[in-house]
């Protein structure tokens, strides 16, 4: 399971950084708020899916490594 976490963590990574270069930025300015990023009202497209993804797919392998960690056995008196 260690090795299995390591590869999607590294899977994870490399989805997040193609995501980060593939994806439009949605930061645009909004002419009826008042702040600087907008609501997109296109569905599906307006959220950067592959960096969802790829964020999913590293905290999993987060939680492989996390799960088979050696614990030490105590006694508790």
């Amino acid at each position: 399971m260690k090795t299995s976490g390591k590869v999607l963590i590294a899977i994870g990574i490399i989805i997040i950084i193609i995501g980060y270069f593939t994806t439009r930025n949605l930061n645009t300015v909004s002419a009826v708020d008042s702040h600087s990023w907008t609501i997109n009202i296109n569905g599906i497209n307006s959220i950067q899916w592959v960096m969802y993804t790829g964020f999913i797919i590293f905290m999993v392998g987060v939680c492989f490594i996390i799960g088979t960690l050696e614990q030490r056995h105590q006694r508790v008196n």
